[in-house]
């Protein structure tokens, strides 16, 4: 796994905790932040993901080298 792989499939993880976080803060009341908080972090870790998802596909992205190592 390269280190680009690896980024994404952090920058996506947190993405979901983030989206996860936001709807559970907006719904418990033992776990509160303020509405525009949770907001914030659903909104943005949803489109983290939307840009992960964009930036992935190979055919809208940069697609993965398909070359072979030394030439």
């Amino acid at each position: 796994m390269t280190v680009q792989a690896f980024a994404s499939v952090a920058r996506q993880v947190v993405a979901i905790a983030a989206i996860v976080m936001g709807a559970i803060t907006s719904s418990l009341s033992a776990v509160h932040l303020p509405p525009a908080v949770s907001a914030v972090m659903t909104a943005g870790g949803a489109a983290i993901l939307a840009i992960e998802h964009y930036v992935g596909d190979p055919s809208t992205g940069t697609p993965p080298s398909t070359s072979a190592p030394g030439g």
